[in-house]
């Protein structure tokens, strides 16, 4: 699987396609190296990762990677495992590098949580826990500005792509109008 061909999702921002890079429980920090096309370990972690880790397709934040998220389920998953997901919220991060926290798509513990005050604060403080070392937390956004952060992430990286190219790829265009509606974690069936 070419792991650069996944769309961002057919209801973004409201639900994204997530790439799992690090699964929950893993002490080993895994990369996706495209030029061998599979996940290497490219660190030993400390402690584990809390919750699944990986990147949002067809997003580039502001430092011209793809976008992070963090996946909170119960269910196990594997490096390069694609799930769908919806965005709750946003680990706020002084240097903009923000962190999307969503919940998986079809996990039925998390049904009921729609922002990221939802989430119990026993997983908010294991997320905050890890990630302590490497850049200072900043506090949370919620629901609303983890969207917009999708759809600038998303702009960012169609602007980036060659003009064919974009063109080509805007059945996957978050969608720009309605946003009240276009939240659509209750459209697919959970």
């Amino acid at each position: 699987m070419n792991f650069e061909n996944i769309p961002l999702g057919r209801h973004a921002p409201g639900v994204i396609n997530v790439v799992v890079e690090t699964p929950k429980g893993s002490r080993n920090k895994y990369r996706y190296d495209p030029k061998r096309r599979r996940f290497v370990v490219e660190y030993k972690l400390g402690i584990p990762v809390p919750v699944d880790y990986g990147w949002v397709p067809q997003t580039l934040g502001v430092n011209g990677e793809p976008l992070e998220a963090m996946v909170v389920s119960r269910f196990s998953t594997r490096p390069g495992y694609v799930c769908q997901a919806r965005p709750i919220g946003a680990l706020k991060q002084k240097d903009g590098e923000h962190k999307l926290i969503c919940v998986m798509l079809g996990d039925d513990r998390y049904i009921r949580v729609q922002d990221i005050y939802d989430l119990d604060n026993k997983t908010l403080k294991r997320i905050v826990a890890f990630f302590e070392p490497f850049f200072e937390f900043d506090g949370w956004m919620n629901k609303e500005e983890a969207y917009k952060l999708i759809k600038e992430a998303h702009e960012r990286y169609m602007e980036s792509k060659p003009k064919e190219e974009s063109d080509a790829a805007g059945d996957d265009k978050v969608e720009r109008e309605g946003m009240d509606r276009a939240d659509r974690s209750d459209a697919p069936a959970e």
